[in-house]
């Protein structure tokens, strides 16, 4: 039995291929499979179910049968984390596949929270009935125009394989053999102009009229759908609209977000931390460019003595150590180009670092100062921080369990009470999240440095492929000092060169207000636009 509507299948072919999650080539019509069998759950009448990644408990059975469904598990299996779900990545990995194929950009949006089980069976099968297709549809929340839409735009990539489908696709042995639905590898509306002029290849409408389920379907409306699509300009514009319904199709319970667009100014990897002798901070920002390659120049207030919070106009400033022009299917589909400018900076312990913010010389008379709305990019404390030099992931060097982390504690803050990390992990091989809270204790064997002395523990659980955590420090006083959102990932990972720090009292644009704006995470919106990420809190969005 052949599962239906957006069931493709990842052949060995590479079709539409691009670095669909930064790091590995694949056919992309998968991705949009996987997100219609996810769905296929909802319950229109109850809300219950939809796009809640529960699909990564429903692989054995037979609606989701076909190598597609279960290789595709591994695509999406390192990339969740504490503040994006899988069912967000699944999402994802759909608006990056069509817009790969030359497709239109779908709107995304995030906020979608996974399920922990199996949802209820939903996915109609290729022998159904119109009567039972149309049913099943309506079941999940789409009208006989709509399920049209969907199976058209789904059909558009890929195609039916042998083994998987004996019945649709003849072969023999082990060897696979494809066939395409409309014969072409990209996003085109060749599957409707195909259909409506009889030339047509598609294996579910030339198969045997038993698992012709898209002659069914196509014709249910007597082709008024599939005429109305039948343009370069309407199909994509009609898959846009409903991949935006499918994609936001989630249980009643979950509010996502507004639509994440493209900002100009995005910052990401934003550190501070402990060197041999002082502090040590980095910074990126992706700028969106015009017709020249501009001058970035990142300035900073000091946090403490006569400059704090640029007292006397005081500030410092110093030029990228690195920069790369970065892209992803999304910027390549909207004709942008992108550039991520690194920076890596020393930063005197007594003066330390409170604000900082960017200047943007085009060169053609033009001075852009990114300073998040006038507010400033705002470090919030520096008494606790992390120090991944000096941090260790037993996985990658044994292959075992066990993160070591080490923490910078400032002395003059007095001894803290207690110093912890909270850590987080959803990239796990069962797909059930850990949530863990591990102690730090002082280790003499490190020598106090930069007026820090520091404290070390290990998390023992298995966190799957990347472990996140906030890391505490509880004052005497129970006053609370976190450095958030780290990344077990980024050990062991190299840093841009360090820049001179220069300093003026003149020029750099003038820095917002103090204390504002703090570079924590907070909402989607700045996880992913100008607000601190970390170091990729999302890989496959990090160029957005």
């Amino acid at each position: 039995m052949i599962a239906f509507g957006l069931h493709l299948y990842r052949a060995k072919q590479r079709f539409c291929f691009g670095q669909i999650i930064s790091i590995r080539s694949y056919s992309i019509c998968s991705f949009s499979s996987q997100v219609y069998h996810d769905i296929a759950t909802h319950n229109i009448t109850d809300g219950t179910g939809g796009l809640d990644a529960s699909i990564f408990f429903e692989t054995n059975r037979e609606e989701n049968v076909g190598a597609g469904m279960n290789n595709t598990l591994s695509d999406f299996e390192t990339y969740p984390n504490k503040y994006v779900s899988r069912a967000d990545i699944i999402a994802i990995a759909t608006v990056f596949a069509v817009a790969t194929c030359s497709g239109p950009v779908i709107p995304f949006r995030g906020g979608r929270i996974d399920a922990n089980v199996a949802g209820p069976s939903g996915v109609p099968d290729a022998a159904d009935s119109l009567d039972s297709l149309t049913a099943n549809f309506a079941h999940q929340g789409f009208n006989v125009s709509e399920m049209i839409q969907l199976v058209a735009c789904g059909h558009t990539l890929g195609g039916v394989r042998y083994p998987d489908f004996p019945t649709v696709v003849a072969g023999t042995g082990s060897t696979t053999v494809v066939k395409l639905f409309d014969g072409t590898q990209q996003f085109d509306h060749n599957i409707v102009s195909g259909y409506l002029d009889g030339t047509t290849q598609d294996p579910l409408i030339v198969a045997n009229q038993t698992m012709a389920s898209d002659t069914r379907v196509f014709g249910s409306d007597n082709n008024v759908t599939m005429q109305s699509m039948n343009s370069a300009d309407s199909f994509a514009q009609t898959c846009s609209t409903v991949f935006d319904k499918m994609l936001n199709t989630v249980p009643s319970g979950v509010t996502l977000t507004d639509e994440i667009t493209l900002v100009p100014v995005k910052v990401s990897a934003v550190q501070l931390t402990v060197g041999t002798s002082q502090l040590q901070f980095q910074a990126s920002v992706r700028l969106v460019l015009a017709s020249s390659t501009p001058t970035v120049t990142m300035y900073w207030c000091d946090r403490y003595g006569s400059g704090a919070n640029c007292s006397g106009n005081l500030k410092r400033y110093a030029a990228p150590g690195g920069s790369q022009t970065v892209s992803s299917p999304i910027s390549t589909g909207m004709g942008v180009t992108l550039k991520k400018y690194q920076f890596v900076v020393p930063i005197d312990a007594s003066q330390s670092i409170s604000k900082f913010w960017f200047t943007v010389d085009y060169g053609n008379g033009t001075t852009v100062t990114a300073n998040n709305g006038g507010s400033d990019y705002v470090i919030d404390q520096d008494v606790v921080l992390w120090v991944p030099s000096m941090s260790r992931d037993k996985s990658v060097l044994t292959g075992s369990n066990g993160v070591t982390v080490t923490a910078a504690v400032k002395t003059s803050s007095g001894t803290p009470s207690r110093v912890y990390i909270d850590c987080f992990g959803r990239a796990t091989t069962n797909y059930l999240p850990v949530n863990a809270t591990y102690d730090l204790a002082l280790n003499t064997s490190i020598p106090a440095a930069a007026g820090y002395t520091f404290y070390t523990g290990t998390a023992t659980a298995d966190f799957g492929a990347t472990m996140q955590f906030d890391l505490y420090a509880v004052a005497a006083n129970g006053t609370n000092y976190v450095d958030t959102y780290r990344q077990s990932g980024l050990i062991g990972v190299a840093l841009a060169p360090a820049s001179t720090v220069n300093s003026t009292t003149t020029g750099g644009g003038a820095a917002g207000a103090s204390g504002a704006g703090s570079v924590r995470l907070g909402s989607w919106g700045s996880r992913l636009g100008v607000g601190m990420v970390g170091a990729s809190v999302l890989l496959t969005l990090r160029y957005l």
